[in-house]
């Protein structure tokens, strides 16, 4: 891959900002969005929506960050989700492909794979949780991103384009971090308490870039943690219901508080792993508050 000119859709947005600053020192970054992220990097405005624009926008691009889409923190309308996410998504790939953009790197989400959604009669089917597991996503929003890889299957199948898809678990930033924390410690609550940090998702988006020859993948992107201070296997066993089968035992023998999902395959095809560990980033939250 020897992509100089990246186009970013969403950049403005709260992990395409870190996207460009990651990625600006070293590339002809271009931040495609409906308003201007406030740093110096080359803004064009695009709605996702107007493919003629989006046709534009990558012409002369060597490959294409999509982060442009509908966030399920907004709670918008199911059809909303739907419309814009895969219809914005398409048009990317499309106008891509067109264009002989040699990579597009699309954010999906963990919510592909309809575990985010904490239904009673859809829990992970073994522990970690990898790319091979079924997906089975009922929420609008879920459904959106299963769809935009799918298609972005059928373009790299289609096409000269290499297509990635990354799942980022929750996103987590510093001043975020507060009102994560309240989510994550509510007693009882009943979660796969999953996340990754900003910087690391940033990172793995660049890592995504500078891979070797890939025509197609999807990779989730997690923290090798999670966010609780208990066993994984423990607090599982009490919030979620029996343990299923467990594939890699040792890996929560040697780390205890082990994520759920593993994040192997983008260790190992990438090139990239997480470098935050929740309770260091526990301990600074309440020394702020402390201070």
């Amino acid at each position: 891959m020897t992509a100089r000119r990246v186009l970013v859709t969403g950049g403005s947005g709260r992990v395409g900002q870190f996207v460009l600053a990651e990625l600006a020192a070293d590339y002809d970054v271009v931040n495609a969005d409906r308003v201007p992220d406030g740093s110096e990097v080359e803004h064009v405005p695009l709605n996702v929506l107007d493919l003629d624009a989006v046709r534009r926008a990558t012409a002369g691009a060597s490959a294409v960050i999509h982060l442009a889409a509908i966030d399920y923190d907004w709670q918008a309308p199911p059809q909303d989700y739907i419309h814009v996410n895969t219809l914005g998504s398409w048009h990317v790939l499309q106008a891509a492909a067109e264009n002989r953009v040699e990579r597009v790197v699309l954010c999906s989400s963990v919510s592909a794979c309809g575990l985010s959604e904490m239904r009673p009669e859809w829990t992970p089917q073994r522990l970690p949780v990898d790319e091979c597991h079924e997906c089975r996503p009922v929420h609008a929003y879920s459904v959106s991103k299963r769809i935009i890889e799918q298609m972005g299957q059928a373009t790299a199948r289609g096409s000269a384009t290499c297509v990635i898809c990354l799942r980022p678990m929750a996103v987590v930033l510093e001043r975020t971090l507060p009102e994560f924390l309240r989510f994550v410690d509510s007693p009882g609550r009943r979660w796969l308490f999953y996340y990754v940090t900003g910087e690391d998702l940033a990172r793995a988006f660049r890592a995504a870039l500078e891979c070797g020859e890939l025509s197609y993948g999807t990779f989730f992107v997690s923290a090798a943690d999670s966010t609780l201070e208990q066993p994984t296997l423990e607090w599982y066993a009490e919030r979620i219901g029996a343990l299923p089968e467990i594939a890699n035992a040792r890996r929560y023998r040697d780390n205890p508080r082990a994520s759920v999902f593993t994040a192997a395959a983008a260790r190992d095809v990438l090139g990239w792993e997480p470098t935050s560990n929740f309770s260091d980033l526990r301990r600074r939250a309440m020394a702020r508050q402390g201070g």
